[in-house]
């Protein structure tokens, strides 16, 4: 757990949809932070998403009544989650893994083109793999809500999938 002395030694970072967009290794269709964000580095964040009404998902779901999946809105918490790490010294130009999530619920459908409040801190940050709880809001309302798992690693510049030993 982060002390509250942590906390308050750390400073918030204001940071652009530009520098979200530097930070984050997706790019579209799948960069889904697309607003600015408020980062406490190793502690919190509260980030903003939208999804433009002609984003390719809303074709198949569902037709007639387009609604955001909820792995995108899972993945986008995700992405948020990354950007406190991501904001530290000791993660800075690394890659982030999504490799994990438990207790994930959601409250309220996310329509196209909703602004969509995320809000998360560290649960804990052991051995290079940090738990985050996140949430998703739109319109006031909680819309989902998660335990993510996110491991960071050196970026590698290649899209090498063999392993390290090369094969």
């Amino acid at each position: 757990m982060v002390s509250e002395a942590s906390v308050q030694a750390q400073s918030a970072l204001r940071l652009s949809p530009e520098q979200v967009r530097e930070l984050l290794p997706q790019r579209e269709p799948f960069l889904f932070v697309n607003g600015p964000a408020d980062v406490v580095p190793g502690v919190r964040v509260a980030a903003q998403a939208s999804y433009p009404e002609d984003s390719s998902f809303y074709t198949g779901h569902f037709p007639g009544f387009p609604l955001t999946p909820g792995v995108i809105i899972i993945e986008t918490m995700a992405q948020a989650a990354s950007l406190m790490m991501l904001t530290t010294p000791r993660c800075l130009g690394q890659i982030v893994y999504f490799v994990g999530i438990s207790e994930a619920r959601f409250f309220k459908a996310v329509l196209p083109g909703a602004v969509v409040e995320l809000t998360g801190s560290v649960v804990s940050m052991r051995h290079g793999v940090m738990k985050s709880s996140m949430e998703a809001w739109t319109g006031g309302v909680r819309a989902a809500a998660a335990i993510l798992t996110c491991t960071f690693r050196p970026h590698r510049s290649s899209p090498d999938l063999k392993g390290e030993d090369g094969g």
